[in-house]
């Protein structure tokens, strides 16, 4: 795997993570049903920051999507990019997808879990709001979820094919009077000479 695509793997990694995990704690850190008590008609609801924790998860979901879609070329680069694959195409709708459930749901969470009041229900009895068990569980699920989806949707590009260059044939004058080691340079006949003998004497 080309550099390239290893920074680009870590980087969606990192950013899903740090969702999943500030989703996670802001399950952990959530009003509970337990912790609220009603004073006479009214909610007393404890400090949390499972609110904070919400708003960031949702940030870094949305930055790992912007992410994915630059690197890729845009939003429409699954159906146009000549490399894409069907199962790139796939896991990229996925991406998308999960992406969009989990900040839908990191924010929704994050909104509930900071809502106070209540209301009387149908027995009579004075009830408080509380976000339910699982939202933000769910959105950190999903945010990890669409990193995944988009890192195997970029391993599944099909490389571009390798251009391989061709030098191109070169003809060079073949004769007796041609050095080869000069590059096919002719050169011109050596002239001797004519050797003259003295004549024998008898």
């Amino acid at each position: 795997m080309e550099s390239k695509a290893v920074g680009f793997c870590a980087v969606v990694a990192v950013l899903g993570i740090i969702a999943a995990a500030t989703g996670f704690a802001g399950e952990i850190t959530r009003v509970k049903a337990s912790e609220v008590y009603i004073l006479g008609n009214a909610c007393v609801y404890p400090s949390s920051p499972a609110l904070a924790l919400g708003i960031v998860a949702a940030v870094f979901t949305i930055i790992a999507r912007v992410y994915i879609s630059v690197t890729f070329g845009g939003c429409s680069c699954f159906r146009n990019d000549p490399n894409s694959t069907p199962i790139s195409k796939l896991l990229g709708v996925l991406s998308w997808v999960a992406s969009v459930i989990a900040v839908i749901l990191l924010l929704a969470a994050a909104g509930l879990n900071n809502r106070e009041g209540g209301q009387v229900d149908s027995y009579g009895y004075f009830t408080c709001y509380v976000v339910k068990p699982g939202i933000f569980a769910a959105g950190a699920i999903l945010s990890l979820v669409s990193a995944a989806f988009g890192i195997a949707a970029y391993v599944t590009l099909v490389p571009a094919a390798t251009q391989t260059t061709v030098n191109p044939a070169v003809a060079f004058p073949m004769g007796p009077n041609v050095d080869p080691e000069k590059g096919g340079v002719p050169f011109p006949p050596q002239q001797y000479p004519p050797q003259q003998y003295p004549q024998q004497q008898y």
